[in-house]
């Protein structure tokens, strides 16, 4: 079974290769979560296939083997170069003699999809924090667009609230005591001017911040801690949030 769901990964992914010769890295990334998505493993084909790829998640095990040359799917091209235009960093196949019509036609395509792309990562966000919640020993009580619950033993509960960057996170009524989750950019700049122009009111309302590495798989505090030491032990880098008010809060003073 497992062969076969590998097989329609692959295929998925050279569909999206053949189309986008030289593709962001951002959208290359929220597209295999997609592929991997609707693959729709079971519990024992992700295990193996973390395994196989010697990652904790699927998504990003295939993410970075892709990348790596020699993947495991057959007939893939190997990413081999990369070029950053305007802030975006793209691949492609260095044999594919492109020149600057093919790079600003690649870029104005992500520009086209970026819409498209930003509700894959509110999908890919919400897969990725089940599995990091349930790592926890919680389960998802109830969903909608851009907001879920999470329960756990006892009366234990959590909201979330997801946004596909940080630039797009807002704080509004009603988000006091819960969480909102982005994911990483691909520079810290607007990460340092959400901590100076809205970590204050962020720690006065009690609502974390959490970043999501999708590329790593992991979930990491930027602004504020869980009360439940079984979500903090699923932190790759706990420590985070701390190193952040430490070093950007004292340039704010």
């Amino acid at each position: 079974m497992t062969k076969k769901k590998i097989e329609f990964i692959g295929s998925c992914l050279s569909d999206l290769l053949t189309e986008k010769e030289i593709i962001a890295r951002y959208e290359l990334l929220q597209r295999v979560y997609d592929c991997v998505r609707r693959a729709d493993l079971s519990p024992e084909e992700k295990d193996e296939l973390e395994e196989t790829l010697g990652k904790k998640n699927v998504a990003s095990g295939i993410f970075f083997n892709v990348l790596s040359g020699e993947p495991i799917f057959i007939n893939l091209p190997k990413l081999d170069s990369v070029m950053k235009i305007n802030e975006r960093v793209f691949h492609f196949v260095h044999t594919g003699c492109y020149a600057d019509p093919d790079f600003a036609r690649a870029f104005n395509q992500f520009k086209e999809s970026e819409r498209e792309v930003e509700e894959l990562v509110r999908l890919n966000l919400r897969d990725l924090l089940v599995e990091f919640m349930a790592g926890a020993g919680y389960a998802l009580a109830d969903g909608s667009p851009g907001r879920l619950t999470f329960v756990g033993s006892g009366e234990k509960k959590l909201d979330f609230w997801i946004f596909p960057s940080i630039q797009d996170a807002e704080l509004v009524e009603g988000m006091e005591r819960s969480v909102v989750i982005v994911p990483h950019a691909e520079s810290p700049g607007p990460f340092i001017s959400f901590f100076q122009e809205k970590g204050k009111a962020a720690d006065l309302a009690e609502i974390k911040v959490w970043v999501a590495n999708m590329e790593e798989g992991t979930i990491d505090p930027f602004i504020g801690y869980p009360k439940d030491l079984a979500i903090y032990k699923q932190f790759k880098n706990p420590r985070m949030a701390m190193m952040v008010k430490t070093n950007w809060g004292r340039r704010m003073e």
